[in-house]
C-alpha cells in the first residue's frame, strides 16, 4: 500500500499517514511545556517522564504500523496474514477486522497481479490464500529484482537496486522495461538503466535530497516487455532510513524574509529569539554569531538575547543583521540571516522640577490677577490643566501655566479662600499618557493699608565728628492706628556712608567713628544721610520712613607729621635762591596738609616758604668752613577745626648737608725738573718722582706725558718717570739728546677736573761716551752679554747687562 493512499471498506474510510509524522525531538519541546517544573506535582512529573519513555500506543499508531506493513521477500501468503493478525490486535477494527485484512491483503503488492485476475467483488480472505503463492513463482519475469531495499536519507546519488528480466523466448529481441509509476510522485529516481543481456539498474539522481520524516518509502513500478509476450508489472519498495544529521528548520533559515521586531524597551538579557531545528545531528551543537558587531548575544542552547543593559534610545529604529551558524559534532552546519528591527517606544518626557510650590497672595487685588505660574519640561507641546479641586475661583491657562484668580478674592464674603490647595496636571498634547503633576498651595493673605505714623516725622542734627560710637541722638515715637500691631525699627541699607546709624529698639544710635577728614564728605558738606524704617506687622506690611540728616562739624583730631626724609644736600657753589628741599608735612585734618611752615631760631644761610614748605639757598656755603646746618621746622596747622585757636604745631628737625666742590687745581713742587742720564740707563730705573698735592678731600691724582715725548721714550707711572729704549743710529733714527716733557697732572677722574703743567728736562748722554782723563783718552771695555731687537726701528743689537751699553749689530 502506497503511503497517504486511502483505503476503502464498507462502513469505514482509513488514512494512511507516513509513520515520520509521529515523531518528535525531545530537544524541540520540553516534557511539561508550556507548564513550568516548579509548578508541576511530582505525580505529574512521573507520569509525564513515563509516557515520554514508554507510552501507550494509540489506535492510530497501532493502525499507522499495521497499514504499512508489507510482504516481505520470501514470506509466504499465510506467515504474512498472521503478522497483519498480530499487529491488528491494538488497531480496535472488531467487527471488520477481517475486511481490513482482506483489503491490505489486496493491495500487498505480491499478489498485485494475481488480484487483476479475479474478481475483486467476489474474493475473499480464503479464496485469496488459495490463490497466493510465493514471490519467486509470481515474477518470474524479473529475476532477482528485490523486494524491499533500503537507503540512508544522505544518500545524494548511485545504485539503488540491480535486476535482470528474461523473456519466455530467450533469443527474442526488443525487451523493454519502464519506470511507470511513482509513489509518492518524485523526481529523484532515474528511469532503469539498461546494462545488457537483460540487466537493468535503478538509480538516483544526482543531488538528491531524501528525508525520512517527509517520505520513508517510496513504491516504484515496473513494467517489462518481451515481444509476443503480455507485459509483466512488478514493484520494488524503496525504504528510506533516518540517519542522525543536522538540518535546520524552514523558520529558522526563512529568518531573513522579514525582521524581527523588538520594542526598545525590551528588559535586559530577555530571549527575543530561538534557534529552531528539524533535527539536531550528532554531539553536542554550538551556536555562534559570524559577526560580533551587534549588541545582542546568543547563549550555548541557541537563545538570542538582548543586551545585559538593555537598549539605548540611540538604537531605537535601527535594524541589525546578525548571520546565526549552527554546527554539531560531525562538522556539519546550517546558518541563517536573522535581522532585529528595533521599534522606538515613546518615553515619558514630561515633569516638573519641582513637587510643590506655595504661593502667598492679598485679598481685593481684582479679577484675572496672575498668582503663579507652574513650567513643566517635556519634548513635545505640553499643557495643563487643574485636576483637582473643581473650583471657579482659579484657572490656568493651558498653553502657558498661567493661574489667575477668577472673581475678586474677599476674605470677609469667601474665608474659605484664605487656603487652597490645587492640583495641576501638565500633560504632552499628542500623547496624554505622557504627565505630571505638581501641588500649588495658595494662601490669601488679608491686605493692610495704613503704615505706622511716628514722631519726629524726620530728623535733622549736627553733632562733633569725635561723638562717640553708641550716642544715642534721638528717640521715635510711632503707633499703628489700624490694629496697634507691633512694630519693627531698623535702618534702610542705603546709608550715606553706610552704616553711620543703628536703630536700638526705637532709639537712633552713633553706629561708627563718623569721619569729616575725606574729600567724599566735604563733597557731601560733611552731612550724613540715612533712613529709618518702621514696619508693622500687618499683611502686607506697611512701612513708615523717617529721613535722618546728620551735620558733622570738623574737629581738630590730628597734629602735623613731619617729613620722612631727615637729611638733604645741597653743593657748596649753590647760589643765592637755589632750592634745597621740600620739606612735605603732612596733616590728616580737612582740609588736608593745611600747614604754614617756619624756621625757628636766628640764622641767614637758608629760609623756608610759609606755606609751600620748599627750602632755598639765603647765604653763601663753603664746604671747607661748614660741612652741614642742623635745622628746626615749625609746622602749624590752619582751619581744621570750627575753633580758629583749635591749632596743633609740630616741631622737625632736619639737616641741611653741603657738598664739597672741586674748585682748586692741583700743586707741583716744584713745577721744573731736571735729570742728565746715560741712553744705557736700565729702562726700570726711575728717572725721577714729581711732587705734587691737592688741598680738596679726597683728590686722587693722575699724571700724563703731554708733550715733548718725542718717538714715545719716556712714560708715567703715576708719578715717576721711566724710559723706553733709546736709538742713536746714524743710518737710521738718532733720538734727541735733550727732551722737554709736560706732564698734566689732574686731581679727578670725574668733572669737574682741575689740573696743572710740569715740566721735566731730561738730557741724555749717548751710550758710547769718551771720558777725558788727562792727556790721554782711555776707552772703556765692555762686555756684551746679550741681545736684543730695537723696538723702533726693528734693527737687531748686543748688551752689556752690567753697564747697559749696547753696539748694533
Amino acid at each position: 500500500m502506497a503511503p497517504g493512499a486511502a483505503l476503502a471498506s464498507p462502513g469505514i474510510t482509513w488514512l494512511h499517514f507516513p509513520i515520520g509524522c509521529l515523531s518528535t525531538s525531545p530537544s524541540k519541546r520540553r516534557l511539561l511545556s508550556p507548564t513550568n517544573l516548579g509548578d508541576c506535582t511530582f505525580q505529574q512529573i512521573v507520569k509525564a517522564v513515563q509516557n515520554h519513555f514508554a507510552p501507550k500506543p494509540t489506535e492510530l499508531t497501532c493502525r499507522v504500523t499495521f497499514y504499512t506493513r508489507n510482504q516481505l521477500a520470501g514470506e509466504t501468503a499465510a506467515e504474512f496474514l498472521a503478522e497483519l493478525r498480530q499487529l491488528a490486535a491494538d488497531c480496535n477494527f472488531g467487527a471488520h477486522l477481517e475486511d481490513a485484512l482482506r483489503d491490505h491483503f489486496v493491495v500487498d503488492n505480491i499478489c498485485y497481479d494475481l488480484c487483476q485476475k479475479m474478481d475483486r467483488g467476489n474474493a475473499t480472505l480464503l479464496i485469496l490464500l488459495d490463490f497466493s503463492v510465493d514471490f519467486s513463482t509470481i515474477n518470474h519475469e524479473f529475476d532477482d529484482l528485490p523486494r524491499t531495499v533500503e537507503v540512508d536519507e544522505n544518500m545524494t546519488a548511485g545504485v539503488v537496486a540491480s535486476f535482470t528480466v528474461n523473456c519466455t523466448t530467450p533469443s527474442s529481441n526488443g525487451l523493454t522495461v519502464t519506470l511507470e509509476t511513482i509513489s509518492p510522485t518524485t523526481t529523484f529516481f532515474n528511469s532503469p538503466n539498461a546494462l545488457g543481456n537483460g540487466t537493468f539498474q535503478v538509480t538516483l539522481r544526482p543531488g538528491t535530497d531524501l528525508n525520512a520524516r517527509e517520505v520513508n518509502q517510496y513504491t516504484l513500478t515496473f513494467k517489462a516487455a518481451c515481444p509476443g509476450e503480455d507485459s509483466v508489472t512488478s514493484q520494488l519498495y524503496i525504504q528510506v532510513k533516518e540517519v542522525d544529521r543536522l538540518e535546520c528548520d524552514n523558520t529558522f533559515i526563512n529568518t531573513a524574509a522579514r525582521p524581527l521586531l523588538v520594542p526598545e524597551n525590551v528588559a535586559p538579557e530577555t530571549v527575543i529569539y530561538t534557534v529552531t531545528l528539524k533535527r539536531r545531528g550528532r554531539g553536542s551543537l554550538t551556536f555562534a554569531f559570524e559577526n560580533g558587531s551587534v549588541p545582542f548575544t546568543l547563549n550555548a542552547i541557541g537563545e538570542v538575547l538582548a543586551p545585559a543593559t538593555g537598549l539605548t534610545r540611540t538604537q531605537a529604529g535601527k535594524l541589525f543583521q546578525m548571520n546565526i551558524v549552527v554546527s554539531d559534532g560531525d562538522g556539519r552546519s546550517c546558518r541563517s540571516l536573522l535581522m532585529v528591527q528595533v521599534q522606538p517606544v515613546y518615553h515619558n518626557t514630561v515633569n516638573f522640577t519641582e513637587s510643590s510650590k506655595a504661593v502667598s497672595v492679598f485679598e481685593n487685588t481684582g479679577p484675572l490677577q496672575t498668582i503663579t505660574q507652574v513650567h513643566a519640561h517635556g519634548e513635545g507641546h505640553v499643557l495643563y490643566e487643574i485636576i483637582f479641586p473643581s473650583t471657579v475661583y482659579f484657572t490656568i491657562g493651558s498653553e502657558t501655566g498661567e493661574i489667575k484668580n477668577t472673581y475678586n478674592i474677599d476674605l470677609d464674603r469667601n474665608p474659605e479662600l484664605a487656603q487652597t490647595l490645587l492640583v495641576v496636571r501638565a500633560y504632552d498634547m499628542l500623547h496624554p499618557s505622557d504627565s505630571a503633576t505638581i501641588t500649588v498651595n495658595i494662601t490669601v493673605q488679608p491686605r493692610n493699608l495704613q503704615g505706622p505714623v511716628c514722631q519726629p516725622a524726620i530728623y535733622v542734627a549736627e553733632i562733633p565728628e569725635d561723638s562717640p560710637t553708641g550716642m544715642s541722638l534721638t528717640a521715635l515715637s510711632c503707633v499703628d492706628k489700624e490694629r496697634n500691631r507691633t512694630l519693627q525699627y531698623q535702618m534702610e541699607t542705603s546709608q550715606i556712608p553706610p552704616g553711620s546709624f543703628r536703630m536700638e529698639r526705637n532709639v537712633l544710635q552713633v553706629n561708627t567713628t563718623l569721619d569729616c577728614d575725606s574729600v567724599a564728605m566735604a563733597s557731601l558738606g560733611f552731612q550724613y544721610r540715612a533712613t529709618i524704617l518702621v514696619t508693622d506687622s500687618g499683611s502686607p506690611q506697611q512701612t513708615t520712613r523717617i529721613p535722618v540728616l546728620v551735620t558733622v562739624s570738623r574737629v581738630n583730631e590730628y597734629q602735623p607729621e613731619c617729613p620722612q626724609r631727615f637729611s638733604f644736600s645741597i653743593p657748596e657753589d649753590a647760589a643765592f635762591g637755589d632750592f634745597v628741599a621740600n620739606v612735605n608735612g603732612t596733616d590728616r585734618d580737612y582740609p588736608f596738609n593745611n600747614i604754614e611752615y617756619s624756621i625757628l631760631g636766628a640764622q641767614n644761610v637758608f629760609y623756608i616758604g610759609r606755606r609751600s614748605g620748599n627750602l632755598y639757598v639765603l647765604g653763601p656755603l663753603d664746604y671747607e668752613e661748614q660741612k652741614s646746618y642742623p635745622l628746626t621746622i615749625n609746622l602749624k596747622d590752619l582751619d581744621n577745626d570750627v575753633n580758629p585757636q583749635a591749632q596743633h604745631i609740630k616741631q622737625c628737625n632736619i639737616t641741611i648737608n653741603v657738598q664739597n666742590v672741586n674748585d682748586q687745581a692741583p700743586v707741583c713742587t716744584p713745577e721744573i725738573e731736571t735729570r742728565t742720564i746715560y741712553s744705557t740707563l736700565a729702562s726700570t730705573t726711575n728717572i725721577m718722582t714729581l711732587q705734587c698735592h691737592d688741598d680738596e678731600e679726597g683728590s686722587q691724582l693722575s699724571y700724563a706725558i703731554v708733550g715733548g715725548n718725542i718717538n714715545g721714550r719716556f712714560y708715567m707711572n703715576d708719578n715717576r718717570l721711566f724710559h723706553n729704549t733709546f736709538s742713536y743710529n746714524r743710518d737710521g733714527i738718532f733720538d734727541p739728546l735733550n727732551f722737554e716733557l709736560l706732564v698734566e697732572v689732574t686731581d679727578s677722574r670725574s668733572t669737574p677736573r682741575l689740573s696743572t703743567t710740569a715740566t721735566i728736562i731730561v738730557h741724555v748722554i749717548p751710550w758710547t761716551t769718551t771720558v777725558p782723563t788727562t792727556a790721554a783718552v782711555t776707552t772703556m771695555q765692555h762686555h756684551f752679554d746679550g741681545s736684543a731687537q730695537d723696538p723702533v726701528t726693528g734693527q737687531y743689537y748686543l748688551y752689556d747687562s752690567s753697564s747697559g751699553a749696547r753696539r748694533w749689530m
